[in-house]
């Protein structure tokens, strides 16, 4: 049987290397910079940010999330295809000879559901793509205000293997983030982030206290 993973969710709680609970004397500049630096951020940038503009340097903070979502797509799609033809499937849709129903009845039923998982997995990285390039054409940049923390969320396998997630939250709306930014970020207070409407990509961020 699988493995399971269970999700636990934790704000402000993990080890050394995530968090700090001391309170800091840095300025809200001070922090400002703190934040870029650790996220790769260009502050320089802020100004295009605050009037709902992705500035053309910033383009690349997205390419990532799209390499993610082709290799979602062309992965599980191409391995599917390969079995398909490899098998002898493929010959028999394009040939038009038998009915693609007939066609689609005599795969086994593994290969079905593998498939189908795999077709899944290609959908989601389509979607996800689709996002990100609208994003990209949009050019268009959101903001939020409120008051940021730091969460920890570890996906934990029954064999006790585990897998930490790191992200800021800030007016309740989450962003990854890797996890040597995870303590940079000071509990409670207020910042401005700035993101992609529809990916939610995180592309600037100041502190406002």
């Amino acid at each position: 049987m699988a493995n399971q993973k269970r999700k636990i969710d934790v704000f402000s709680l993990g080890s050394n290397d995530f968090r700090s609970d001391q309170k800091s004397d840095m300025t809200a500049g001070a922090l400002t910079n703190a934040l870029a630096q650790a996220n790769r951020l260009d502050l320089s940038y802020l100004v295009e940010n605050a009037r709902g503009e992705l500035a053309q340097g910033q383009l690349g903070l997205l390419t990532s999330p799209m390499l993610i979502s082709l290799i979602l797509i062309l992965v599980p799609g191409g391995f599917l295809g390969f079995q398909l033809y490899q098998q002898g499937f493929i010959k028999q849709i394009t040939s038009g000879g038998i009915p693609l129903i007939e066609v689609l009845s005599n795969i086994p039923q593994g290969l079905l559901i593998f498939g189908g998982v795999l077709m899944l997995l290609s959908l989601f990285g389509l979607y996800n793509l689709v996002q990100t390039v609208l994003d990209l054409v949009g050019g268009a940049v959101v903001s939020l205000e409120g008051p940021g923390w730091r969460k920890i969320t570890t996906s934990r396998d029954d064999d006790g293997s585990t897998t930490t997630t790191t992200y800021y939250v800030v007016a309740e709306q989450r962003f990854r983030v890797k996890k040597n930014a995870i303590g940079v970020i000071e509990n409670g207070r207020n910042y401005r982030v700035y993101f992609t409407p529809r990916k939610k990509i995180l592309v600037n961020m100041e502190a406002l206290d």
